[in-house]
């Protein structure tokens, strides 16, 4: 009788896996597998033959026996659910039921596993006991996920922040030019109305001038015609008369004067209003446009600061923008750096402090830590001077800072770097006072650095402005 259920139990388990079928599936051969068996071999192997007879299927998938499903349920409900090989609560390799788990194998044994040297060295656990533990790491992984997607849904929104940021960035640079170039379209279109009425102004004059020139050389002809005429008649008579007033004729005629010739400076000063028209054009135009060696990087400055549309000041607004938190932006320590970086040559700007009672200006490398606390020392890579409270003035070195006594309160600060030999230097430009110099060896880009302090409800809300000069000065210099 066992031989027979032994029989039966292999008729009813698969060729591939042997344990009793799990969702069978037939081939037209007439062979049956678990469907996760047929799926698994035809992956590992291409080409759909049967795992028994390699006979070519002409099916994708195996066909659902609901019939030998349905066998292989009741067999399993008449031995018991501990019998049922494959089912949830059994021991895969006796097929009796499992009371246990292993730690190593992360999989259910039961008691008879334990004698065998594959589990010898392995821990096991009691099932509930296994169950409880294993939940509890599961739903310890479970929150670690949960905050991986709150994360992520953070920077999803940070992300459609910045593209929002972006797109308004882009609207207001776009005005923002376009206003650049209306006033310079303005200033050439009053440059060629003035140019134009300075033309038909002098053509005017000019076709005036000659006008009366017109008129008096008429007047002349009119003179000399009546003149010959009266010569002709008085040659026509025959007497003695012609020789009584031929004295007077005589000296008639000698006394007649003509006025010079053409008219000097008569035609339109040609060179007066073409010549280099274009270079006359842009070099009054410098004497309205302005340039700044340094502008400031928005996209550096804290969100606290606000930046003026020409990129030349810089102020503490007391309220901070809903700006993206991109690597490059001060999150901590109020600051921005200039826009462009320095490396090779000479660099100086000036700075307007004028009665501000905090701010700090200098140089800082380009990998300057942008979060959190920035340290005001070389160590730090910033290279700065300071004043604090309306006049304490001090040199940034670490870890406290060097104090400074200044012969006055300068009202511009003159930064100076020179790359090459090393030196940051600061100057009081009105009389090129000296304030301190570091000295450095630079093996990165440099960039300026401002921070106008913080506003004291009022007492330090000016700002730092970068000086612009007349664009005709540098014109022909050499930085």
């Amino acid at each position: 009788m066992a031989q027979s259920a032994s029989a039966l139990e292999e008729e009813l388990s698969c060729p591939v896996c042997l344990h009793l079928f799990r969702d069978p599936v037939s081939l037209t051969c007439q062979h049956s597998f678990c469907r996760g068996c047929l799926e698994k071999t035809w992956r590992q192997k291409p080409g759909r033959e049967c795992p028994v007879c390699r006979r070519k299927s002409s099916l994708r998938h195996g066909v659902p026996n609901l019939k030998l499903r349905n066998i292989v349920e009741a067999y399993g409900q008449d031995k018991g659910v501990h019998r049922h090989a494959g089912r949830s609560g059994a021991c895969e390799e006796h097929r009796v039921e499992a009371r246990l788990f292993c730690e190593d194998c992360e999989g259910l044994v039961c008691t008879s596993c334990l004698n065998s040297e594959k589990h010898s060295q392995h821990t096991q656990h009691p099932v509930d006991e296994a169950i409880a533990m294993y939940k509890d790491k599961l739903l310890s992984q479970l929150q670690a996920l949960h905050k991986k997607r709150d994360t992520l849904n953070q920077e999803q929104a940070a992300s459609s922040n910045t593209a929002e940021h972006i797109r308004s960035q882009a609207q207001r640079v776009s005005r923002q030019i376009k206003a650049e170039f209306e006033m310079l379209h303005r200033f050439l279109r009053e440059e060629e109305r003035a140019r134009l009425a300075a033309l038909k102004e002098e053509e005017e004059r000019k076709a005036m001038l000659v006008g009366k020139r017109v008129d008096q050389i008429m007047s002349q002809i009119v003179s000399l015609t009546e003149t010959i005429s009266g010569i002709e008649h008085m040659t026509e008579t025959g007497d003695s008369s012609f020789l009584e007033v031929y004295k007077s004729i005589k000296e008639r005629v000698q006394s007649i004067q003509l006025d010079p010739g053409p008219v000097s400076g008569a035609l339109i000063d040609v060179a007066k209003h073409l010549g280099s028209l274009r270079f006359r054009i842009w070099e009054k135009m410098l004497e309205v446009v302005q340039y700044a060696p340094v502008t400031l990087d928005v996209n550096s400055a804290h969100p606290d600061l606000q930046i003026s549309d020409s990129l030349w000041e810089v102020r503490d607004s007391r309220a901070s923008l809903l700006l993206p938190d991109n690597a490059e932006r001060f999150d901590s320590s109020v600051g921005v750096l200039g826009a462009e970086a320095l490396t090779a040559g000479l660099h100086q700007w000036d700075v307007e402090v004028g009665d501000k009672t905090a701010w700090i200006l200098g140089v800082a490398r380009e990998t300057i830590s942008r979060k959190g606390a920035v340290s005001v020392s070389p160590e730090d890579g910033l290279w700065a001077v300071g004043l604090a409270k309306g006049e304490e003035y001090s040199v940034g070195t670490a870890p406290w800072g060097t104090p400074l006594t200044l012969k006055r309160k300068p009202r511009r600060i003159r930064v100076q770097l020179d790359y090459e030999k090393g030196k940051v230097s600061f100057f009081d430009p009105l009389d090129m006072m000296h304030i301190y110099t570091f000295k450095e060896t630079f093996t990165e880009r440099l960039f300026p650095y401002f921070s106008p302090g913080l506003n004291n409800n009022g007492k330090n809300s000016g700002p730092l402005k970068i000086c612009p000069v007349n664009v005709s000065v540098t014109v022909g210099s050499s930085r």
